[in-house]
């Protein structure tokens, strides 16, 4: 599987988690605020990782100061809490961001391309600072440098975006004038050796799992010993004090490190930092792996800018520095970029990630947590900004165009373990799904009304187990939750949710409820089946989490458990069902998913595809006939005969209906096709309804009469 997001989460090598799992079975450690052998043990190793860190750094004890933290936003957050700004000359709070650095005393600053955790310092320091500066690389130039005094400037050293490094040198030529310097290094720290004896930053954070995959929640800030003064402890935790009284104010901190790591500090994961670094020695250094990652960052470059449609146009809009001589020492092993139409439009990155999905590449997609990253290369405004959200824009969600524009992009980043392959695969994702061809499909029936149409229902479905096969049936049950039994089931696998998209080992299985009496699974081949009473007295297990509903659950038993292991070639498998007080089930988004055969129909001839194929892809609970295809994209609510039912939103598609039930193999050509037709639009197939005259004893059947109705 192509991993290109290394700038998120590098990951651990095979030989690093089977000697981090011997370093486990041998390790006993206590509380390192204890005094007994243990203990002692445990700061030992404590104290060794300190300095390991600073060789690692090339730096020693007697410059630096290590201070464990959990990772480099705790680290930032340690600084900007303590830093002493002095006594404020203005009076009130600062109410406005500027644009260049402000000379005088108690300033705080950084780059626009930022991290959250920088940006969000500034609330941390608010009523501390006379003035809060966010500023381009060009204002910092020593001639643009005013004086300062007790003002701290947090450095990004890479940016997380598009890996542009920023010129370290600059750090000494703010101390000149006064700053403090604390380097945001989680970034830089993934593919480049940190030098604080060519630079001596008075701070520098980062997480060790940008390193080297594993510990994560272990980082660390490094402090300048000369520098320690200028951050000044007001408050004390557990571990942190030498003398203290609980009825005046008096208390008395331990040394510096110690000061800083409030309670316990996680002793297991940092005694496994020896490995990581073992690692990159493996590796032959962290030269070495610079090297290796920015050779095939220039190749993926290449190939990204050659890619053109027939009529001439790019494909592939990269944003990267402007002028500059790109090298390893001034880019990172990232690339940002966009997909263009043939038009000049741009294709959406949550369009472009269901793409990847599908030839199992894994990238990141987004602003990646820097807004003014964003902004800069993507032209967005702060206007702009206001205006997305007004329309419903969120950190994470699906709305990747907004006006046509990108609201993001899509990232990839190498590590130490990335390959050409890699990119070959990007590549062949690409040329498949995204460099245009003269294949046409858009069908218009704009023109069409839905309200004369009278369809009926076709087939029904219902899923007694999620992402698992059904069999059509010619009536089902109503119940406040849909159909009577659908998605009452679930498996688990080390208690995380199996889905079809992420194991589509599930599709060897069916499953069918019987007389209202039996749950039936069945192997896909018919070779194996199991039978479920469904009286079958539960144990109560915990409850889950899926799709964003808590959902009370039962387990069905170890046998039923053993059974499943076995279908699908697993461990620690179990079935769940919904408590039966639950008035949820296992649903995605709505109770019923209604598709039209016409639409599944037009699909399958685009594509040359089998219509029953495309039917069990899309895993609806009614399906009708006797619509136009996709016209039923336009109704706002339907009745089947006296049953009503609003429509609640369309359904949009992923990569699971490219996965085949019949082997588990994915094929992209269902949602190319989809995405084809949708042009430019979310790709989606399906409505979702909701039962709005719900009555106890009410069935839908099969043959049953429809009306749509778009009012």
């Amino acid at each position: 599987m192509p991993y290109l997001d290394h700038a998120g989460s590098t990951l651990p090598s095979k030989t690093q988690l089977e000697e981090l799992a011997k370093l486990q079975t041998q390790l006993i450690l206590a509380n390192p605020h204890s005094h007994h052998s243990t203990a002692i043990k445990t700061q030992q190793i404590v104290s060794s990782a300190r300095h390991r860190i600073l060789r690692y750094f090339n730096t020693t004890a007697d410059d630096y100061f290590v201070v464990f933290t959990n990772n480099t936003t705790h680290a930032l957050k340690i600084v900007a809490e303590n830093f002493n700004f002095g006594h404020r000359t203005q009076e009130g709070v600062v109410s406005e961001i500027s644009a260049v650095l402000k000379g005088g005393s108690s300033n705080f600053a950084y780059f626009n391309d930022s991290h959250h955790s920088v940006v969000g310092l500034r609330h941390v320091v608010l009523g501390k600072v006379d003035a809060i500066s966010c500023v381009n690389e060009d204002v910092v130039k020593e001639e643009c440098i005013p004086k300062v005094e007790k003002s701290l400037f947090v450095f990004t050293a890479m940016s997380n975006f598009c890996g542009k490094k920023y010129d370290l040198n600059l750090i000494e030529k703010l101390q000149n004038k006064g700053w403090s310097v604390c380097v945001d290094a989680a970034a830089l720290v993934s593919g480049t050796r940190l030098d604080l004896t060519a630079h001596r930053p008075n701070f520098v954070a980062f997480s060790f799992y940008k390193i080297f995959g594993y510990p994560t929640g272990i980082g660390a800030l490094l402090v300048r010993k000369d520098s320690s003064k200028s951050i000044e402890k007001t408050s004390f935790a557990g571990g942190t004090v030498q003398s203290v009284d609980e009825m005046t104010m008096h208390f008395v901190l331990r040394d510096f490190e110690r000061a800083y790591e409030e309670g316990t500090i996680n002793s297991y994961g940092i005694a496994q930092l020896q490995k990581g670094f073992e690692e990159i020695e493996r590796c032959g250094g962290m030269q070495a792996i610079r090297a290796h990652t920015y050779d095939l960052r220039s190749k993926a470059v290449q190939i990204l800018q050659s890619k053109t449609h027939p009529n001439g146009k790019k494909v592939v809009e990269i944003y990267s520095q402007p002028h500059i001589q790109v090298s390893p020492e001034t880019q990172g092993a990232i690339v940002a970029f966009n997909l263009v139409r043939p038009d000049n439009g741009y294709y959406g990155y949550t369009e472009v990630e269901k793409m990847c999905a599908i030839f199992g590449i894994e990238l990141r997609t987004g602003c990646f947590c820097n807004i003014g990253a964003c902004k800069k290369y993507l032209g967005i405004t702060s206007e702009m900004i206001k205006e997305n959200i007004s329309k419903g824009k969120r950190c994470g969600d699906e709305i990747d165009l907004i006006n046509g524009r990108p609201t993001g992009a899509v990232r990839i980043s190498f590590g130490r373990m990335s390959t050409e392959q890699d990119i070959e695969v990007l590549k062949q994702m690409i040329d498949t799904c995204f460099v245009s061809s003269e294949k046409v499909f858009s069908p218009s029936l704009q023109s069409l009304k839905i309200d004369p149409f009278l369809p009926t229902v076709v087939n029904l479905f219902s899923f007694p187990i999620k992402s698992v096969g059904s069999v059509a049936k010619s009536s089902y049950e109503l119940t406040p939750r849909g159909f009577k039994h659908d998605r009452e089931f679930l498996v688990v696998k080390d208690d995380v949710t199996l889905n079809l998209k992420m194991h589509p080992e599930l599709c060897r299985l069916t499953a069918t409820i019987v007389n209202d009496e039996e749950l039936h699974i069945q192997t896909f081949d018919q070779n194996d089946n199991l039978v479920i009473p469904m009286s079958l007295s539960l144990k109560e297990n915990d409850a889950k989490v899926v799709c964003k509903k808590t959902i009370a659950t039962l387990d069905c038993g170890d046998k039923v458990g053993q059974w499943l292991e076995n279908a699908l070639d697993m461990t620690n498998c179990r079935l769940l069902r919904v408590a039966g007080e639950s008035k949820k089930n296992f649903v995605n988004d709505s109770p019923f998913l209604l598709i039209n055969e016409a639409s599944v129909y037009m699909l399958a001839r685009h594509i040359n595809m089998d219509v029953q194929d495309i039917l069990t892809r899309f895993r609806s609970n009614i399906v009708v006939r006797g619509l136009p295809p996709f016209i039923e994209d336009t109704a706002k609510r339907l009745s089947i005969e006296n049953l009503e039912f609003e429509v609640v939103d369309k359904c949009t598609r992923c990569e699971m209906i490219c996965v085949d039930p019949m082997t588990g193999e994915k094929d992209p050509s269902l949602l190319l096709a989809l995405r084809d037709y949708r042009n430019k639009q979310k790709i989606t197939f399906g409505i979702y309804i909701r039962q709005s005259n719900f009555e106890p004893g009410q069935f839908v059947e099969a043959g049953s009469a429809v009306r749509f109705f778009t009012d």
